[in-house]
């Protein structure tokens, strides 16, 4: 009901026809900037300092129920697109405007809601004292996913990104499901033997949404203002970027790992063969 009454707010009437009143630039970016002012906060100062004096939560039922609802809505996100791209194409040329973009907004909306949900990742890093995994990378996709999504629905609100709202929704399907299945334990590691994979899989979907806002952008009758599209462009570019050091560097540390087990395996070896002469 709330849902209904936001988006009936954003419609304005002129001659007869509906407009879609959105916000302006500064508006979105002073919005967004509470947003992340408040998750920065919130994951860098204040939790870690409640956490200090503290032992980690373990949190096993909560990131059960968490980690499976976001596979669910992830899903749902998946069905949403997919229906949409069978609908008006994979390069869509609508230029929806009125009842049509009020309809495309709400499909947004969704979107919007799971990129905030996502914070919560961090959350719970922090108060199961996992810092490692409070990287630059992991608060830098966090921060910029967010900013994305408040510049496309508040700001420039438009279909062009079904394709990736689609492709990302699918690598978070796998991705919820994996820290679904380790939050139950060791014992179930043996069914996740698929998560080296996953860095792979993140990497082709960036080189597939940057294909895809290249000529989503060049095809269509509506481009997108020239600063928002570049600036989602780049955004991609970097994620490749940083993603491919991740998978570099784990990769490296895999090699190493293996390196070193073999060499104390073989000098365990020797020593059993020299106490047996």
């Amino acid at each position: 009901m709330g849902y209904e009454v936001i988006l009936e707010d954003l419609v304005n009437y002129q001659n007869g026809n509906r407009v879609i009143q959105t916000w302006s630039l500064s508006e979105t970016i002073f919005g967004l900037a509470i947003v992340l002012s408040v998750y920065l906060a919130l994951v860098v100062k204040i939790l870690p300092s409640f956490m200090k004096q503290r032992e980690p939560y373990k949190l096993k039922s909560l990131l059960l129920f968490y980690n499976c609802f976001q596979v669910a809505f992830s899903a749902y996100l998946v069905f949403i697109y997919s229906r949409y791209i069978l609908s008006y194409g994979v390069i869509t040329k609508r230029c929806p405007k009125g009842e049509d973009l009020q309809a495309v907004i709400k499909e947004i909306y969704p979107y919007f809601i799971a990129k905030h949900l996502d914070l919560l990742d961090t959350v719970f890093f922090v108060l199961r004292k996992k810092d490692n995994q409070v990287t630059f990378l992991h608060l830098y996709h966090h921060n910029t996913m967010v900013t994305w999504t408040w510049l496309h629905l508040m700001y420039h609100p438009a279909d062009h990104f079904v394709v990736v709202g689609m492709l990302n929704s699918f690598v978070h399907v796998l991705m919820y499901a994996y820290y679904g299945i380790s939050s139950l334990g060791p014992k179930y590691a043996k069914f996740v033997w698929w998560k080296k994979h996953l860095t792979k899989v993140q990497l082709v979907q960036f080189v597939l949404v940057t294909s895809h806002l290249h000529y989503q952008q060049k095809l269509t009758p509506c481009p997108l203002p020239t600063f928002f599209h570049y600036f989602c462009v780049s955004l991609i570019c970097s994620f490749f970027l940083l993603f491919m050091k991740f998978y570099v560097q784990s990769y490296r540390v895999r090699k190493e790992r293996k390196a070193n087990d073999l060499n104390v395996g073989n000098k365990l070896g020797g020593e059993r063969l020299l106490k047996g002469l």
